[in-house]
């Protein structure tokens, strides 16, 4: 998902400063910004955090939250949610969120916009191939990078997986440390 983006009205609310306050931090080049082509400054997280780190400056808890990654588990095996949740917990940063509902699933990603979905392929009643087709189909979705775990080894249900329109294979016996590896490729490099 890209970086978030700020309003030099937004900046000052979050700073409780005036807006020209803002501008001048801007135009003084003490913070970085760029111009949209209406002529609109706009300040990207890691500038502004920055900046506010450099000054000396508390980050508002909105900012500290914008950072956090979150990473959307739709399995129904307890076991393995247990053993994705607990592999995640190791990494700074980062927000869970599980679920066994295709209906549930739909509604997290247009609610909560998942940096990543970890999307078993093989659960009863749940279209793993419909779910993705309908993310891929979105604009504001199709980014999200979908990770499809899955058991089988069957070259040919492999395969159309793969085809899919997922961004990659997870087999469901993971490996913490390459299962780490995978998921901050995703999460932290295609931002």
């Amino acid at each position: 998902m890209p970086e978030k983006i700020y309003t030099t009205y937004q900046i000052g609310k979050f700073c409780q400063v005036n807006i020209r306050t803002v501008i001048r931090w801007i135009e003084t080049g003490k913070l970085k910004a760029y111009s949209t082509p209406g002529g609109h400054r706009r300040v990207k997280w890691s500038d502004l955090v920055n900046f506010l780190s450099q000054n000396q400056m508390p980050i508002p808890r909105e900012l500290e939250e914008a950072k956090r990654k979150k990473v959307l588990v739709v399995d129904n095996e307890k076991q393995f949610i247990e053993k994705v949740t607990k592999a995640l917990g190791k990494v700074p940063d980062i927000e869970v969120k599980t679920t066994a509902s295709g209906f549930d699933t739909g509604a997290l990603v247009a609610e909560w916009l998942p940096d990543l979905i970890l999307l078993n392929f093989i659960i009863p009643e749940l279209d793993s191939f419909d779910i993705t087709k309908k993310i891929r189909s979105n604009p504001r979705f199709k980014k999200i990078p979908i990770i499809a775990v899955i058991s089988s080894t069957d070259p040919h249900e492999l395969e159309k997986v793969k085809n899919s329109g997922v961004d990659t294979l997870l087999s469901k016996s993971i490996e913490v440390e390459s299962f780490l590896k995978k998921i901050d490729r995703f999460i932290y490099t295609s931002a």
